[in-house]
């Protein structure tokens, strides 16, 4: 008996038990509360998680690395020394033109001339009769195959003299001469070799502009074409006046200017500083030519001379003395390279 009286007791405990376990549940799932079996299986937060709660910076910590972050102002970065925008923008443009070279020929006191440009060729003057050979030979040797440009400056012997032979001698597209009729033998043959070949040339009589290549050209003639009636040597102030320009490079060749056409030009107020002068008439010293030098201040001076007849020592001195560097052809060739920026001369 009295067993049964203990296992009806345990019983009693047994379901009393049971119904507080229940009721626990079921306040845990009111309140949200895990119960301690749920959270010995819940699986532990992962490293990652647990690190970026504790690691999440503060409002001061995240300003501060935003700040170390920006790039420092400019005045801070920027040397003194460093090119500008604009400047290497500049010096990109002149890198990619093509190089420009001049040929001075040595064809005694005479004009003989070649400018190249890529594939383009210009010839200014072409020196007396028998200098004609020359420029073909110097043309055949840097394989022209035409010429873009003639440009006579004006009808003198030694200027106009080997012109007809070019033009016989290699194919020209374009020549360009003052605008006023020669007297002499050498212009005659040059204006019949153009009739035979049934070329027409262009009389200048307006400031021209075109190319040559990358070189920008500007042919500028005297303000009038009128004959004077007391000067035996009005073909030298007829003498087109020739500006080439390339990137920051100048070139001008100035024919035989004298000094009126000089004084004329210099009340025009159009010349301008140069890299390369090539001096009028042969080095002749006159004054307006002294103050054009002084305007143009260049730094290399060519002047086309032999060693029978050299140019003025007083024009060779005064270039001197403004800082140009002279170039006579009495000494031989002259070759001078431009790229846009820089200037190369060699002998």
């Amino acid at each position: 008996m009295r067993e049964t009286k203990i296992t009806r007791k345990n019983i009693t405990i047994v379901k009393l038990a049971a119904l507080m376990t229940a009721c626990v549940i079921a306040l845990s799932a009111l309140t949200g509360c895990s119960s301690p079996k749920e959270n010995a299986e819940r699986p532990a937060q992962t490293e990652q998680e647990t690190g970026s709660e504790k690691e999440e910076p503060s409002a001061s910590q995240g300003k501060q690395d935003a700040s170390s972050d920006q790039a420092a102002p400019a005045d801070q970065t920027a040397s003194s020394d460093q090119v500008t925008p604009t400047e290497q923008t500049a010096s990109e443009e002149n890198s990619s033109l093509n190089p420009l070279t001049l040929q001075v020929l040595k064809v005694g006191k005479a004009d003989a001339m070649v400018l190249t440009c890529g594939d383009a060729v210009m010839v200014i003057d072409c020196g007396e009769k028998e200098d004609g050979e020359e420029v073909l030979d110097y043309l055949a040797q840097k394989g022209a195959g035409k010429v873009h440009i003639l440009l006579i400056t004006h009808f003198d012997k030694d200027h106009v003299g080997g012109a007809d032979t070019v033009v016989e001698g290699i194919p020209v597209d374009r020549i360009l001469m003052p605008d006023y009729e020669g007297t002499g033998k050498q212009y005659k043959e040059f204006v019949d070799a153009l009739d035979d070949l049934g070329m027409e040339p262009e009389r200048v009589a307006e400031v021209l502009n075109l190319q040559l290549g990358d070189a920008a050209i500007k042919v500028e003639p005297p303000a009038s074409y009128e004959i004077p009636d007391t000067d035996d040597e009005y073909d030298n102030n007829f003498s087109l006046i020739t500006t080439v320009d390339l990137g920051k490079n100048r070139l001008v060749f100035t024919g035989d200017i004298e000094e009126e056409r000089i004084t004329e030009w210099l009340d025009g107020g159009t010349v301008q500083k140069c890299d390369v002068l090539k001096i009028p008439h042969h080095g002749f010293y006159n004054e307006p030519l002294e103050e054009m030098v002084g305007i143009m201040q260049p730094s290399y001076a060519v002047i086309c001379d032999s060693e029978k007849n050299p140019a003025e020592k007083k024009t060779v001195s005064m270039l001197e003395e403004k800082g140009a560097q002279c170039l006579q052809t009495k000494d031989g060739d002259i070759t001078i390279v431009c790229d846009g920026e820089n200037i190369e001369v060699s002998r």
